[in-house]
């Protein structure tokens, strides 16, 4: 590749990640205007997953993001369950909006809540606020993720509480395992590969690609003690790096489009 076209390609990368972020911001007020009313009708949060699921597909589209589910028989319907995930990207969040068939709802950065429009209707849906530095909430955060459970709903975790810069899995922390044993809840191992090169952490460059989701057998939580959780936490993290490396096997096996 000469330097003329090498720069052509970073103008158009520029370009294209421009026109998608220009989407994002647009979809987000276009969908959170209206989510954040209907995110209080009754029952609290399930119409604003609508407006939430299609401004997730909205947004893959337009980065050319495609998605392929792994195990799909794996999850279960009408039970609630708290699902684990690996993290990697922004766009974790919107694959998981995407895809996951059942009412959910996430915990979520606190700095989230306090973006306009976006902050405002997870607010308001029911979405849970995590502080990674103010250890003295971790009690009444597992409070509120256990009241949405027992309203039927399932909860979506990242027990690395931040995400990996460099695709490597993270430690876990026992927060996911704590809230599964206390409900006596199944915890659902995920496993994502390919959203790392979409987007990384901080930067502004949006790359088409492939994403993965590996679904894993439901880990069983009933009748365990809460003091079990940092075997539980080992566990699970097991489960979501094997998936995960399920997930990248899966995208590696599939040849790029021409």
């Amino acid at each position: 590749m000469t330097c003329g076209s090498a720069t052509l390609s970073r103008r158009v990368r520029f370009l294209r990640s421009l026109g998608v972020w220009i989407v994002i911001c647009s979809a987000t007020i276009v969908f959170g205007l209206p989510a954040i009313p209907f995110a209080l009708v009754p029952p609290r949060g399930e119409w604003f997953l609508k407006f939430a699921r299609g401004w997730a597909r909205l947004i893959l589209w337009t980065s050319g993001v495609r998605v392929r589910l792994l195990h799909r028989e794996r999850f279960t319907t009408g039970v609630s369950v708290v699902l684990a995930s690996n993290h990697e990207s922004f766009y974790d969040i919107l694959v998981l909006l995407a895809v996951l068939p059942m009412s959910v709802r996430f915990l979520a950065k606190r700095n989230l809540f306090r973006l306009p429009f976006l902050g405002w209707s997870i607010a308001a849906a029911g979405f849970i606020p995590v502080d990674r530095h103010t250890r003295s909430r971790n009690a009444a955060v597992v409070d509120t993720a256990l009241a949405r459970l027992q309203k039927g709903r399932s909860l979506v975790v990242f027990p690395e509480e931040t995400r990996t810069r460099t695709g490597d899995l993270l430690p876990f922390k026992s927060g996911a395992a704590l809230i599964a044993l206390k409900a006596g809840l199944p915890i659902v191992p995920l496993g994502l590969a390919g959203t790392l090169r979409i987007q990384r952490r901080g930067g502004f460059l949006i790359t088409p690609s492939r994403v993965t989701l590996a679904v894993g057998e439901p880990i069983t939580t009933a009748g365990r003690p809460a003091t079990d959780r940092g075997a539980l936490t080992e566990t699970l993290r097991e489960r979501v790096a094997a998936l995960r490396d399920e997930a990248r096997a899966d995208i590696e096996s599939v040849p790029e489009e021409s």
